[in-house]
């Protein structure tokens, strides 16, 4: 096993709880020091953009690193768009859904136009009625007859065309919304894991927690990190380090079920939200996905080289009616360090480390 270094690939992992704000602090001084070496300007997304570099975020790091060519403003803000500015996304809902406006308005103009046409064949209708009502000679009524033929083809005519953009609307229509759907999918999802992202994560303890403080129901916490993941991506790189991050993703998609959701909290950090679940039976999940883990070997199939073992170390906690969700969290994390603390590979609950 290479031997341990300080992590670059998460903060967490080098500074316990209580030393988390001057792990900031170190990492902000880093962060400033970075840009004026490279001669950037101190501008939010910059600053942005190497805070999670120094943080260790892995899909930023590997970017970064394997650049080519020089790091400028314009390639900051290229980085920062693609993996931190949710701009970008919501410009792509934005579109869609004033497409979809555009359609449903079209749609509507159609059926104001198909309703005009009807009410006007159907005043042609009705004066043909008084024609023929009052026609005195058989060369009258086939007169009458010949218009009533013609109208009638015009409005069929009509109502084909209608049918034919009614039917070509509604399928855009449709189409777009199946697009909305999915770009609004892929703005809560981790484009490395395929889980659920931090914002989705999110979203979802925070009604989970107003769910349970409610119903009074049990709700659960696994907080999860990757052991040594740092050493594990110097050493083999960050393709080979982004490739673990997807095995232990799939093992969480392979063990949680029902409601419960994996999410990737953050570097090789993730998270499974458990509602209707007792701390037991939390503790149990996780130590199925921790030795489901250990029981996985990686390996580097260009070379056909066996690169180990992958172990997880694990906190659960159990919610507390009336606690924040920060508390929530900060709990867990507490009982996944007491996890690395105690030799790493293992899982601690909070009640445990808080005995």
């Amino acid at each position: 096993m290479v031997g341990e270094t300080d992590s670059k690939m998460n903060d967490k992992t080098s500074c316990p709880p209580l030393n988390r704000e001057n792990c900031s602090h170190d990492i902000a001084r880093k962060v400033f020091q970075k840009i004026e070496a490279m001669n950037l300007e101190p501008v939010p997304y910059i600053y942005e953009l190497w805070f999670r570099y120094f943080q260790g975020y892995p899909e930023i790091v590997s970017a970064i690193d394997n650049h080519p060519g020089k790091i400028n403003e314009t390639t900051c803000h290229k980085f920062h768009k693609r993996y931190l500015n949710s701009a970008a996304n919501n410009d792509a809902i934005k579109a869609i859904s004033d497409k979809i406006q555009h359609s449903i308005t079209e749609l509507a103009g159609m059926m104001k136009s198909a309703k005009s046409t009807t009410s006007e064949y159907g005043e042609v209708l009705e004066e043909t009625t008084k024609k023929m009502e009052t026609a005195e000679t058989i060369e009258d009524l086939g007169l009458i007859v010949s218009s009533i033929v013609e109208d009638t083809k015009i409005m069929v005519q009509k109502n084909n065309e209608l049918e034919f953009q009614l039917t070509n609307s509604s399928t855009q229509v449709a189409e777009l919304r199946k697009n909305l759907d999915n770009v609004k999918k892929d703005a809560l999802t981790d484009g490395l894991t395929g889980l659920a992202n931090r914002k989705a994560f999110d979203r979802q303890i925070l009604d989970w927690v107003e769910e349970a403080s409610a119903s009074r129901v049990a709700l659960c916490l696994i907080m999860l990190d990757i052991d040594r993941f740092k050493q594990f991506n110097d050493t083999y790189g960050h393709q080979t380090g982004d490739q673990v991050l997807r095995l232990v993703a799939r093992t969480l998609t392979d063990g949680v079920k029902g409601k419960d959701m994996a999410a990737r909290y953050g570097g090789e950090e993730f998270a499974v939200i458990l509602p209707d679940t007792p701390l037991s039976g939390a503790v149990r999940v996780a130590e199925m996905i921790r030795k489901s883990v250990e029981d996985k070997e990686v390996i580097n199939k260009t070379r056909n080289e066996n690169l180990g073992q992958i172990t997880l170390s694990a906190g659960v906690t159990q919610y507390i009616s009336g606690e924040s969700v920060t508390n929530f969290i900060e709990r867990s994390d507490a009982a996944l360090y007491k996890a690395k603390n105690s030799g790493r590979n293992q899982v601690k609950s909070a009640q445990e480390q808080e005995q």
